[in-house]
């Protein structure tokens, strides 16, 4: 009986033996399976700081403008499907700025044009926001016909399309050409957009209703700075006299769009062409290739996605109040409102520079930088920095100053989702300079 009992308790505890070790080498695999599938996630996205703080500023955009959007906030049909155009482009965004592979990147880069175009023609106010799409749908794909192409040109070379492992081999397959490197860019600068290929910007930001205006201002035009810091992280420096030449036209094309800014009468059209002027500063710096102009490019971009969208809020709110965005008509919102009138004194101050926001200490390290590059762009710099404060003030003053005019319509006030998009937009202003050394450096 005692061996019959020994017996079957050999049995049973070989075969639970047998079973722990196959839930042993089962767990194994599946750790193994899972730790795979982590790495290949890895190698799929990107986690530096650029992409993070992208991916974080895309987030911040789509939020605030569905929040701040007052004439489209209602839940109904419509309210539906234009919270899906609105997180259909942060989507696209988002993935763009976190892929690692060349033909994912192109393929996010161009998906975000169909919302937006989509965004225009539906909710845009204006008959004339069919022209305004068709622009920006042609500029953007003339530009990015040649990008596919030597995109799938590297690809071939390369054997792989993903950015990490390119930047690791070296092969570019552009080598030192300028024409190709031209080919290959372009299909940036026009998302930039640098001077010469903006006419799509303004009128796309006139006709486009608030949320398509703060998401190109914000997200849209991030597209192209950071295609270039892929571009040149990846496949080196272009050569020295097409970088030069590209840091000349978009300087004094900022110089031209700050002029302009002191010409317009539609309050839309300044904060749009100050847009132009602010990432024409932002491409000079890392096309300075310095440390100091990266990191003030990144920072300027990252400050101007959050500073311009609020700019284009409030213009919202100026029009809401006033029935006009003409800068002649739309007068003495400092009697009638003056909390939004507060508003656009602290936004107008920290798009010109005011300290301690970031958009001081950026365009500090983006001055250092391109002086730096070279002291012939000191004449540009200056001119900027002068025009900047001169817009911002004219801006400020003609809409919050004068007589009212007697078509100013009666409104209720702001809401409590404006005033609160507003407060955490002005505290990430002027609270994000105190990372900069942990980010950055």
């Amino acid at each position: 009986m005692n061996e019959v009992y020994s017996g079957n308790f050999n049995s049973v505890g070989g075969s639970l033996l047998v079973l722990i070790c196959s839930l042993q080498i089962s767990c194994l695999s599946g750790f193994t399976h899972m730790t795979d599938s982590v790495s290949l996630l890895c190698s799929w996205w990107m986690t530096d700081y650029l992409s993070v703080g992208l991916v974080c500023l895309t987030v911040l955009v789509v939020f605030i403008s569905l929040v701040a959007s007052d004439d489209d906030y209602n839940f109904d049909v419509l309210w539906t499907n234009f919270c899906l155009c609105v997180s259909l482009v942060g989507l696209s965004c988002f993935m763009f700025f976190g892929c690692s592979d060349f033909f994912m990147f192109f393929f996010f880069f161009e998906m975000s044009l169909i919302p937006t175009s989509v965004l225009i023609l539906s909710w845009g106010h204006q008959p004339e926001r069919l022209q305004a799409g068709l622009q920006m749908v042609i500029y953007t794909v003339c530009g990015s016909l040649p990008l596919m192409v030597l995109l799938g040109l590297i690809w071939w070379g390369n054997g792989s399309d993903n950015m990490i492992l390119i930047s690791m081999v070296g092969n570019s397959m552009v080598g030192e050409y300028s024409v190709l490197w031209l080919l290959l860019m372009i299909g940036m600068l026009v998302k930039v957009p640098v001077f010469s290929v903006h006419g799509w910007l303004p009128k796309a930001h006139v006709e486009a209703p608030l949320s398509g205006s703060m998401l190109l201002a914000g997200v849209l035009l991030k597209l192209g700075i950071y295609g270039v810091c892929r571009l040149t992280w990846c496949l080196g420096s272009p050569p020295i006299g097409l970088a030069f030449s590209v840091v000349v036209v978009s300087l004094w094309g900022g110089v031209v769009c700050s002029f302009l800014c002191l010409c317009f009468h539609d309050v839309k059209s300044v904060i749009a062409y100050s847009s132009i002027a602010h990432m024409a500063l932002s491409l000079g710096g890392i096309l300075s290739f310095s440390h100091l102009g990266w990191m003030g490019g990144i920072c300027m971009a990252l400050a101007h996605g959050v500073c311009s969208p609020c700019l284009f809020a409030l213009a919202n709110y100026t029009y809401m109040g006033t029935g006009s965005r003409s800068i002649l008509l739309c007068k003495g919102v400092l009697k009638s409102m003056p909390v939004l009138s507060a508003m656009w004194f602290i936004f107008c101050a920290v798009n010109l520079g005011c300290p301690p926001s970031v958009n001081f200490f950026s365009e500090c390290f983006l001055f250092c930088g391109i002086m730096g590059y070279s002291f012939i762009f000191l004449v540009p710099l200056f001119l900027m920095c002068f025009l900047a404060a001169g817009y911002s003030l004219f801006l400020y003053s003609t809409v919050n100053h004068g007589y009212q005019s007697l078509g100013i319509s009666s409104y209720a006030g702001l809401s409590i989702r404006f005033l609160i998009t507003m407060v955490v937009s002005m505290i990430i202003l002027f609270g994000l300079f105190l990372m900069l050394g942990s980010v950055f450096l």
